[in-house]
């Protein structure tokens, strides 16, 4: 069945298409815009990468809680009041601004940059409840090549986003550092066909917590589950410390881009993920799960390295497409393998978790490169991490040819 063909069949498809658009939202339109707001706000670079990591924090606690109770109660009852809550809390940025004297200057602006911060965390919450959903919905409604083909247009989906936003927020950042969060009102948007086309797949019931404890108790074997974790958790380190958060410093820094430029680079990246995931069904078809994971790593840091080393902005764009051709190897992968090992009654539950790892990954990644930065730079630190991560993907790589 064609990717057309199951959006014909149903509509709901369109929703989850389109509820992953809002939810990739909330971190790649803002990211360019990070050096507007440290500006705006008189804060530290440090302390700008602290709208990205409170978005994140909050998922790390809260998705498993959410996937347990998606299994209890229904996927729609979480996703539809999580785009809502999401459209509230980041339009809500806007007025907080709005809501102070231009004439009293950054000093009492900075002043509101802890409600911002707690509005982003509400936000993120959201955001990570919507992420855990939309794949677990897929899994449920579709199996075989379908759902492969679905989990990569979904990926594929999620990267035209991540290409689209930067370039949308740092060219909104020129007008006002504000403008980008009124953005985020699409989530009400979506939240209304939601509420209709939206339907419960038939699947087991199980009782509250009964699917992960299942999942953690029984005799299904917990190590392939262990290393999908393991890499989702290195993917989002890198996507958000690396890329998202040392990239745009480090251009700013040392080519004097604007946001909008900033924006354009970092779609890059975003354009190359896009291309290979929709190509997941037949990478599958040469490669086992891991291979195409460990080749991503592998690419990953051949990308980062260059981007460190490089003193050309060109050069630098190159090794950003390359990144985006290793995240297009690994990260829709992780999707499609956990939902293939997954049984069906606990599916919320073990995509919840992926979830949760996820946020893990986009919270520690931001904090980590800043403070690696203010010690040796950004070059040093994307070039280490680069090393790391095809060191990584190598030795992996090389143990599943054995």
């Amino acid at each position: 069945m064609s990717v057309a063909r199951s959006v014909r069949q149903s509509p709901a498809v369109l929703v989850i298409f389109a509820s992953t658009l809002i939810a990739v939202m909330g971190v790649s339109l803002i990211s360019p815009a990070l050096p507007a707001v440290q500006d705006a706000l008189g804060i530290t670079e440090s302390q700008a990468s602290l709208l990205l990591s409170a978005f994140t924090l909050p998922g790390v606690v809260l998705t498993i809680p959410l996937g347990m109770l998606a299994d209890r109660i229904g996927r729609k009852p979480i996703l539809v009041p999580s785009l809502v809550l999401f459209g509230l809390c980041g339009s809500g940025i806007v007025f907080v601004e709005s809501a102070i004297p231009i004439s009293i200057g950054p000093v009492v602006l900075a002043e509101a940059f802890p409600v911002i911060l707690g509005l982003r965390a509400v936000q993120g919450a959201a955001s990570s409840a919507i992420a855990m959903v939309t794949v677990t919905l897929i899994g449920d409604s579709f199996d075989g090549d379908t759902r492969r083909k679905l989990i990569g247009t979904n990926a594929a989906i999620l990267a035209f986003g991540a290409a689209a936003y930067p370039l949308l927020g740092g060219a909104l950042a020129t007008i006002a550092w504000t403008v980008p969060f009124l953005c985020f009102g699409l989530g009400l948007v979506v939240a209304v066909p939601g509420l209709f086309v939206l339907s419960e797949p038939d699947r087991k019931a199980v009782e509250d917590g009964q699917g992960l404890r299942a999942f953690l108790t029984g005799p299904t074997s917990l190590r392939p589950y262990a290393v999908l974790y393991a890499a989702i958790l290195g993917i989002f380190v890198i996507l958000y410390g690396a890329q998202l958060t040392a990239v745009p410093f480090l251009l700013d820094d040392t080519y004097g881009l604007s946001s909008a430029e900033i924006g354009l680079l970092l779609g890059v990246p975003a354009v190359a993920m896009g291309t290979t995931a929709t190509q997941t069904d037949r990478i599958l078809a040469r490669l086992t799960s891991f291979q195409s994971i460990a080749l991503g790593f592998v690419v990953y840091g051949v990308g980062m390295g260059i981007v460190a080393t490089t003193q050309s902005v060109v050069v630098s764009g190159f090794g950003l497409l390359l990144f985006g051709f290793g995240q297009g190897f690994a990260e829709p992968i992780t999707d499609t393998a956990l939902n293939e090992l997954a049984p069906d009654e606990f599916r919320g539950s073990i995509m919840s978790v992926r979830t949760s790892v996820l946020r893990l990954g986009t919270t520690i990644g931001p904090p980590l490169c800043t403070v690696a930065a203010l010690r040796v730079g950004y070059r040093q630190t994307l070039l280490v991490g680069g090393v790391l991560a095809g060191a990584f993907g190598l030795c992996w790589l090389a143990a599943s040819y054995r």
